[in-house]
C-alpha cells in the first residue's frame, strides 16, 4: 500500500507538528512506503491531497477537521482512500467515524483498517464530511480560529470561544429551504450535520450517521442567554434533542438565505451566505477499524 500524509503544522496550535513528527518516526520504523507534505495556508491542502492522489493508493490528512475536509475535497472524486490522523482542537471526524485519537493507534488503523463509504455533502464553497453551519457554532469557532497563539488549548479553547458567544448572542431571520419545504425562522444557528459531534464533541444530532444518505439539521431557535448557556451541557450527552427551540429534521438538499454570515465547513470558514448543499451518497472511502 503507497500512503500520502497531507499534514497541517499548525494545526491544535502546533500539535500538528509534533504528531507529524511522531508518526513520520513510526513509519520508518515500519518500513512503509509514503510520503509526507505540509500544508501552508488555507485551502492548501486541497492542492496536495489532489496531486497525492495521483500517486498514493490512501492519501491521509493529519491535522484537525479543517484539514481531513480539505484532504477530503481534495480526493472525494478519485478512487482514493481518505486516512485520518486526528492531531487539531476539535477532532470530530474521529468521534463521528470511531477512529482513535491517539496518533499510534491511529496509524495502525491507516495501515490494517478497512475502507468503507461515506457520505459527502457539497456546497457552491465547499465538501464536507462533518457539519456546515451558520450562527453562533460558526462564532464560537471564529473566535477560536482568532485566538490561535493565546495558552488555552483543546477543549478549553472552544468553551473560551463558547463564553465569548453568550456574550455577544445574535439571532438572524433565515429562510430555510429542506428538499423543496421553506421555513422561516429566527435562529442563533443552523447545523447540517453528517455525523452525531461539532464544536469538539457537542453531540448536535445523535442520529447522524456518515453512511445514512442524508442531512441531520438541526435548527437553534432564538432564545435568551441564559438558556442557551443552561441548555448547551446537555448537547454534550445528546439530551437537548426535546428542548423547545430544537428542531431536527431530515433532507438531502438545504438552502439558507439570509443577511451575509459566515459559513462552516468541517471547522473552516469560507465565504458568507447564501448557503447551498446536497447529499453525495457513498461518494468518498475513509479507513475505518476493523470490526470484529
Amino acid at each position: 500500500m503507497s500512503l500520502a500524509i497531507i499534514a497541517n503544522p499548525a494545526a491544535g496550535r502546533g500539535r500538528g507538528r509534533k504528531v507529524a513528527q511522531e508518526v513520520e518516526k513510526m513509519l520508518k520504523d515500519k518500513d512503509v512506503d509514503f510520503e509526507i507534505f505540509y500544508t501552508e495556508g488555507h485551502r492548501h491542502g486541497i492542492e496536495l491531497a489532489e496531486k497525492a492522489s495521483r500517486n498514493h493508493e490512501v492519501v491521509a490528512a493529519l491535522g484537525g477537521d479543517g484539514t481531513i475536509g480539505e484532504v477530503l475535497e481534495g480526493i472525494y472524486q478519485s478512487t482514493r482512500i481518505l486516512g485520518i490522523i486526528p492531531g487539531g482542537t476539535g477532532n470530530d471526524y474521529s468521534r463521528g467515524l470511531g477512529l482513535p485519537r491517539n496518533p499510534k493507534d491511529a496509524v495502525e488503523v491507516l495501515l490494517n483498517g478497512t475502507p468503507t463509504a461515506i457520505d459527502v455533502g457539497v456546497e457552491s464553497d465547499k465538501v464536507f464530511g462533518v457539519l456546515a453551519s451558520i450562527g453562533f457554532p460558526v462564532t464560537v469557532i471564529k473566535y477560536v480560529n482568532d485566538h490561535r497563539d493565546g495558552a488555552l488549548k483543546g477543549p478549553a479553547a472552544i468553551l473560551a470561544g463558547v463564553a465569548h458567544t453568550l456574550k455577544h448572542l445574535k439571532s438572524y431571520d433565515v429562510k430555510i429551504t429542506l428538499d423543496g419545504e421553506v421555513l422561516q425562522r429566527n435562529v442563533l444557528g443552523i447545523m447540517v450535520m453528517k455525523m452525531p459531534y461539532g464544536g469538539g464533541g457537542l453531540k448536535f444530532a445523535p442520529e447522524a450517521r456518515y453512511d445514512d444518505g442524508h442531512f441531520t439539521v438541526v435548527i437553534i431557535d432564538k432564545v435568551s442567554k441564559w438558556e442557551l448557556a443552561t441548555a448547551l451541557p446537555r448537547v454534550y450527552f445528546g439530551a437537548h434533542t426535546n428542548h423547545h427551540a430544537v428542531t431536527i429534521r431530515t433532507a438531502k438538499s438545504v438552502h439558507f438565505e439570509c443577511e451575509p454570515l459566515p459559513k462552516m465547513f468541517d471547522g473552516d470558514l469560507c465565504s458568507a451566505t447564501p448557503l447551498s448543499a446536497r447529499i453525495k451518497p457513498l461518494a468518498a472511502k475513509v479507513m475505518l477499524p476493523k470490526t470484529p
